[in-house]
């Protein structure tokens, strides 16, 4: 459906258009926790995206694409996962580097932390 991002739980889906971890956020910030215990599936998912699904404590999930970093996340946090394939670390979008929200989390494997720092992130005005 176009969707890169879909949050499954007690028969009611969250579905989003939106890039990167954006759609996480959003759902982590409503009251009724659509994504504790979801089934989620995401299109591209980095350790920024795992470290936010094991926050939210999500039950399962299914991607594309994984990182080698977010794979160890669900691994060590105990969340099964399905992936299409692994890539060693997820880039950004002009090709030319680490993805801007890998960056941010790279040095923590706390969900807590890696939720306050990437919502901050996205909080924040863009540099000019």
């Amino acid at each position: 459906g176009g969707y890169t991002c879909v949050a499954v739980k007690n028969g009611a889906s969250c579905f989003s258009t939106e890039r990167g971890v954006r759609p996480l956020l959003h759902w982590l910030e409503l009251p009724e926790e659509p994504l504790r215990e979801a089934a989620v599936a995401d299109k591209v998912i980095g350790k920024a995206a795992a470290l936010l699904m094991v926050y939210a404590g999500v039950k399962e999930v299914y991607t594309a694409v994984i990182s080698e970093p977010a794979a160890a996340v669900f691994r060590s946090c105990g969340v099964p996962y399905k992936a299409g394939k692994c890539v060693p670390r997820i880039i950004n979008r002009q090709g030319d580097g680490l993805c801007p929200m890998e960056s941010r989390v790279m040095d923590t494997d706390s969900p807590e932390e890696a939720y306050h720092r990437l919502k901050a992130a996205l909080d924040s005005p863009p540099r000019a």
